[in-house]
């Protein structure tokens, strides 16, 4: 059975949110997906425990490039690190923005097994522009993607390591992406409600001698509450938040800091969670035409 690789000239590009999107797609076209990941780094291992939790037939762990063969009756998508050999087998660029020289030299060396490039990250205005390109300098466009603030959401993990914060209360959510980051207001009075005017997943900032403030975020359900200014937060906090969808961290920098701290974590973010797929299901809709796309690559 066929082989879809995804790659992109440098990191950083959006290769998952792509390879995802791509097995979705497929899958939702009649074929049997398998989603793998080649490579040996940290990254590598974060995206083949995300595809393992995709309704696919993902494997999850980094596979060898000599292993990277589907399963009997199945079609394999296949993701490389960024700037890794080109496999034997049909092509999907990814680049972030429009196309640079590097990009152009990548789809020059696919040559025929380039079947189109995905860009991500284009700003709404720049659609048309990143298009023509793309057409110019030889790397067929596939797909468009927009700026959708849902992909770029940073997950609770990459918030700990920004900030090296301690993990005080672990809510089994390290891997949930945080669509919204919140400075909790001074006084408690309307702050539960203040955070649930923002749809979707939460994170707050708040200093640990506001009590009131945390456990008002922790009643909200936000994903994580993040204790500023390196002080253990009263023991009834902890107590709290035991039993309940949501982790608490503890980072050294008072919250102007840790606000400054976070400033590029949305750049940085890694693809994972339903919400995330869910985006990228939406922002494909209608882009791309499966059936002839499953012919290119048989």
């Amino acid at each position: 059975m066929p082989l879809l690789q995804v790659l992109s000239s440098k990191p950083r590009t959006g290769k998952t949110t792509v390879a995802v999107a791509l097995a979705q797609g497929l899958a939702g076209a009649g074929s049997r997906v398998q989603l793998l990941r080649i490579g040996d780094s940290e990254a590598a291992r974060a995206d083949a425990e995300t595809f393992a939790t995709l309704g696919f037939a993902a494997v999850p762990a980094p596979v060898k490039r000599a292993d990277a063969k589907p399963a009997p009756g199945h079609l394999a998508v296949v993701e490389l690190d960024g700037a890794d050999e080109p496999l034997d087998a049909p092509a999907v660029v990814v680049v972030r923005g429009g196309p640079g020289p590097e990009d152009e030299a990548l789809g020059e060396r696919l040559g025929q097994r380039l079947l189109g490039t995905v860009a991500t990250v284009v700003p709404p205005g720049d659609v048309e522009a990143v298009a023509r390109s793309l057409t110019n300098a030889g790397l067929r466009p596939l797909a468009i993607l927009p700026e959708d603030f849902r992909l770029a959401a940073p997950l609770v993990e990459d918030l700990r390591h920004a900030l090296a914060a301690d993990v005080l209360y672990e809510g089994e959510n390290l891997r949930m992406p945080v669509e919204h980051l919140l400075v909790a207001p001074v006084y408690t009075d309307g702050a539960k409600l203040h955070f649930r005017r923002f749809p979707g997943t939460r994170a707050v900032l708040t200093p640990s001698y506001k009590t009131d403030l945390i456990l008002a975020a922790i009643e909200a359900e936000a994903a994580a509450v993040v204790i500023t200014g390196g002080h253990q937060p009263s023991p009834y906090v902890i107590d709290r938040a035991q039993g309940e969808p949501v982790t608490l961290l503890l980072a050294q920098h008072q919250t102007p800091a840790a606000v400054a701290a976070l400033s590029d974590v949305w750049t940085k973010g890694a693809f994972s969670g339903d919400s995330k797929v869910e985006a990228v299901r939406e922002l494909l809709s209608g882009r791309i035409d499966w059936a002839n796309l499953l012919k290119k690559i048989q």
